[in-house]
């Protein structure tokens, strides 16, 4: 006998199971997203979050469940999740993506329309898809912009459209600004009007480029005339630039621009030098250049100094001098956060800062190695991190790799699941400790 009431029920939901949903995301590779969008003639949406994003969560949570969204977005995109970290990793680096969430909008051959790399609300995000969309057979598409270009660079008008074009497709700006500041005629570059755009776009200036080279040339004007907040904010774009520069260089991988962030951070006056910062950047460019010889030797060089700086007695003294100051404080005000600081400084916060940073520097190390005199050396690190802090997670992760390396796959996982299990969970680290063991067990490539 038929239920009248399910039935009722039933018809009450069916107009809505339709009409309800947010976006559908599709869980296939990108270029079967590609070839499915060329199919159904729609475009490719990626979102590229990772699990410690709190926006990308944000998003996910309240803007891509919206009726209203998934109305846009189902009708013309083909939609992709892809963690940047694990299964997405491959596609994310192909297309330079550094920061979550990125927004990615391609037409079916894979060219960017569109990129964001922020949390968008539902107005905006829907406003993106729509400039996909309008963009695809614009003359003003991102596609059509980035070849016109280096044909225009001295074109005023055509690169001061393109720098707002940039802007709204969410790219660096850099190259544009450059471009059209060597050729621009609408201001004298010692004038007031020059220095509000200078202060305006220093963080898009790169070290030797057209726009540092006139706050260089022009800095002694500009503080003459400037305000007192002005006064006080100009000698401090030059780290702005200088930041910049970094980042730019990591984005396009252009180990140039690499070389010039290193000298000009080395040479800087505005902040303190950190030899870390220095070595960090060396070795990006080592790895741009491909230069496997010297990011070893640069490696070699900073762990053996490293290790001969921070003897065990060192460290052990400088962490109880920590817990103390930690503790009296806490011994005077036992708030939870105190508390939790203490808890933090008795398990060694020098000790664990350098474990980390031999992780770090050992793994890059690793990925490189040739021969058993290096293994040797690795093994070295590893044996003082162990004296330092037995049985720590940071070694045992590494040392798990080095076993791996050697096609030592028992003890690699067991190694490895032992780091993961006393991973801290607060490191956003933690998940992709989680991974590299998927991998290991798979017999995969970590």
């Amino acid at each position: 006998m038929i239920n009248k009431k399910k039935v009722f029920l039933v018809l009450l939901v069916l107009p809505f199971l339709g009409f309800s949903q947010g976006i559908e995301f599709d869980h296939i590779s990108l270029d079967e997203a590609l070839s499915k969008a060329k199919n159904e003639n729609k475009l490719v949406f990626i979102d590229f979050y990772t699990v410690w994003c709190g926006p990308c969560k944000k998003m996910a949570k309240t803007v891509f469940p919206l009726p209203e969204v998934g109305e846009v977005y189902n009708k013309s995109f083909v939609s992709l999740k892809l963690d940047a970290e694990k299964e997405g990793e491959a596609v994310a680096k192909q297309y330079n993506v550094t920061g979550y969430p990125t927004l990615m909008y391609l037409d079916t051959d894979g060219n960017v329309l569109l990129r964001d790399t922020a949390f968008n609300p539902t107005d905006e995000f829907i406003a993106s898809a729509q400039k996909a969309l309008a963009s695809l057979n614009s003359a003003n598409s991102l596609e059509n912009l980035q070849k016109e270009f280096p044909n225009r660079l001295k074109d005023e008008q055509f690169l001061k459209m393109y720098i707002e074009e940039m802007k709204l497709y969410g790219q660096t700006l850099s190259e544009g600004i450059d471009a059209w500041l060597s050729v621009q005629t609408e201001m004298d570059e010692a004038s007031p009007e020059m220095m509000k755009y200078v202060m305006d776009n220093a963080r898009n200036f790169v070290v030797g480029g057209k726009g540092d080279r006139i706050l260089d040339e022009n800095i002694a004007t500009y503080l003459e005339n400037a305000s007192p907040f002005e006064g006080k904010m100009l000698p401090r774009l030059k780290m702005q630039i200088i930041y910049n520069t970094k980042k730019v260089a990591e984005r396009n991988t252009d180990p140039q621009l690499m070389k010039r962030y290193i000298e000009a951070y080395k040479n800087n006056t505005a902040v303190k030098v950190k030899e870390e910062e220095i070595v960090e950047a060396q070795l990006m460019y080592y790895n741009m250049i491909k230069d496997n010889i010297s990011f070893k030797a640069q490696t070699e060089s900073y762990v053996a100094s490293l290790i001969s700086e921070n003897t065990i007695a060192k460290v052990y003294e400088a962490d109880e001098q920590t817990y103390q100051l930690y503790k009296k404080a806490y011994d005077k005000d036992p708030a939870p956060e105190r508390e939790r600081m203490l808890m933090a400084s008795k398990a060694g916060l020098k000790a664990d800062k350098i474990l980390k940073e031999l992780n770090e520097k050992g793994k890059g190390y690793l990925e490189r190695i040739t021969s058993k005199k290096e293994f040797k050396t690795l093994n070295g690190w590893i044996e003082y991190g162990y004296n330092l802090k037995a049985d720590n997670c940071f070694m045992n992760d590494l040392k798990a790799e080095v076993y791996y390396k050697q096609g030592k796959s028992k003890k690699a996982i067991a190694l490895k699941e032992r780091a993961v299990k006393n991973w801290p969970r607060s490191d956003k680290k933690f998940i992709n400790k989680e991974y590299e063991m998927e991998q290991m067990k798979n017999g995969e490539e970590i």
